[in-house]
């Protein structure tokens, strides 16, 4: 198969559907950007609509690089089809881009021509247009309409055998209006395709107005239809037209080799949508802000577990594909589990087990349900609060020790029963762990790590905060102590810990 030809639309299709279309300075912004992103062809705009809009045309077509192919659209009419020319005429690769509908409504209740009538047109304008190019440059045709045109497939197929042989050699098929599933409009195209000389480039032109343009552009490509016609954030009439990452990714999740610079696709998304003032929806796909999102315990737990990996459980592709930096964003909502609970703490910083997570899941479902979404910090705010308090059997009183024997003394509590115990050991945290022993809880020390509070907004700031990892058979947990004293930080540490066993 030949590789995708992308022939980006965005500065006439989609421009013209802007409710401030560019100005040249602006169009130029978003030209730079399709060469960066390494587009194959681009229709620069409608050189006939205004004064302006030509003089975009001939700026850009001059400004092109030699290897892209540079277009401007005309209907069948000879004025317009000069005035294109007088535009791209300065670009390496030119192009004239006629027009004309071929669906049996359209000629009926737009043109209001008969089908005969239309078809001399369709062939008049193109060997006009292959007139003016010559040997330099190339012509296009677009049967508008083309998605309604199953009635009368045969004539439109006819149409189109005629402009090749006028000296057209790219035939654009567009689902002007998407009105059925992409499998009748795919159909069409395949005859299509079979009708016609191998050496003609059939292009695919799909708007979106029920959401399946992507579908309905993909499958395409697969029928044989080389040329993609996309637009950047799907920008264009009405729901738009076909988004040009989306049919680019899939293409390259099919194993079809894609000759784009794909990796700026997510900088070009952010760039157009503030240059065309349209925030990108918040579920779009690819590029949208919550596409990347988890929300679900399921989900969660699965996009960790391959959070590191090219193909996620719950993510279509490595986003780094696309230039986007984040794979897989985890929030809390009451629908989360305890694997939410540990990436997001996990994340900022902080040590924590997936027993402590599961413990604490809980209580953050219950704020959850009453506030909403929780963001990192909330989930943190409330993960201090609980292993500070934590509610336990086993209540640290007070130790106390005696530097020349290594002896120290313990005053706790055993649900609610308070006890005494002297402990000879070379230091505190020893001691308190053989005093575990002698109170049943064969534990062994693992990690020890001692800091400082320094959360300005924190009760506990500029104290000890003790986090101690110890292990009963195959379990560990992490015990959390904070204290002016030291000493008292450590104790209360290894009370916590044991507490969580």
């Amino acid at each position: 198969m030949k590789k995708p030809f992308f022939y980006d639309v965005t500065l006439r299709d989609g421009n013209q559907a802007l409710a401030n279309p560019w100005n040249t300075e602006e169009k130029t912004k978003v030209f730079d950007q399709l060469v960066k992103l390494g587009v194959q062809g681009i229709e620069v705009g409608f050189a006939g609509a205004s004064d302006m809009d030509f003089e975009a045309c001939e700026f850009l077509a001059k400004r092109a690089p030699d290897h892209i192919v540079i277009s401007g659209l005309a209907r069948a009419v000879k004025r317009d089809i000069l005035k294109v020319w007088e535009a791209v005429q300065y670009a390496a690769k030119p192009r004239i881009h006629t027009f004309i509908a071929t669906s049996p409504f359209n000629m009926e209740n737009v043109l209001r021509m008969p089908p005969e009538k239309v078809k001399q047109k369709a062939v008049e304008a193109v060997a006009y247009a292959k007139s003016l190019v010559g040997e330099r440059g190339t012509v296009q045709f677009s049967a508008e309409h083309f998605g309604d045109c199953q009635d009368n497939l045969d004539f439109t197929i006819s149409v189109l055998q005629a402009v090749v042989e006028a000296g057209a050699t790219t035939i654009n098929l567009p689902n002007t209006v998407e009105r059925y599933r992409p499998m009748t409009f795919v159909g069409m195209v395949e005859k299509v395709v079979q009708a016609l000389p191998e050496h003609i480039d059939v292009a695919v032109h799909t708007h979106n107005d029920l959401g399946m343009a992507t579908a309905t552009t993909v499958e395409s490509y697969f029928v044989g239809a080389v040329q993609m016609e996309t637009a950047l954030n799907g920008l264009g009439e009405r729901a738009g037209n076909t988004n040009m990452y989306e049919v680019a990714v899939a293409l390259k999740n099919c194993d079809v080799d894609v000759p784009m610079n794909m990796e700026h696709i997510y900088e070009t998304a952010l760039l157009v949508s503030d240059w065309a003032d349209l925030p990108i929806p918040t579920k779009a796909p690819l590029i949208g802000p919550e596409a990347i999102a988890h929300r679900s315990g399921i989900h969660q737990d699965g996009a960790t577990k391959t959070k590191g990996m090219k193909k996620g459980a719950y993510r279509p592709i490595d986003y780094t594909m696309i230039g986007r930096n984040e794979n897989d964003v985890i929030t809390f909502t009451s629908q989360s589990g305890r694997t939410a609970v540990y990436e997001m703490i996990e994340n900022m910083g902080y040590s924590i087990t997936l027993a402590e997570a599961a413990d604490l899941q809980p209580t953050l479902k219950h704020i959850s349900e009453k506030e909403g979404e929780l963001s990192e910090i909330r989930v943190l705010e409330v993960f201090k609060t609980n292993r500070i308090n934590v509610a336990s059997k086993l209540v640290f009183t007070s130790v106390n020790g005696i530097r020349d024997e290594s002896k120290f003394n313990f005053q706790y509590k055993v649900n609610g029963q308070k006890k005494e115990n002297s402990i000879q050991a070379e230091g505190p945290i020893e001691a308190c762990i053989r005093l575990m022993h002698k109170e049943g809880f064969e534990v062994e020390l693992v990690d020890y790590n001692q800091s400082v509070v320094s959360e300005k907004d924190s009760d506990w700031s500029g104290r000890a905060l003790s986090e101690i990892k110890i292990r009963n058979a195959d379990k560990e947990v992490i015990g959390r102590g904070v204290h002016n004293d030291t000493l008292v930080a450590n104790m209360k540490a290894i009370f916590a810990a044991i507490n969580l066993l």
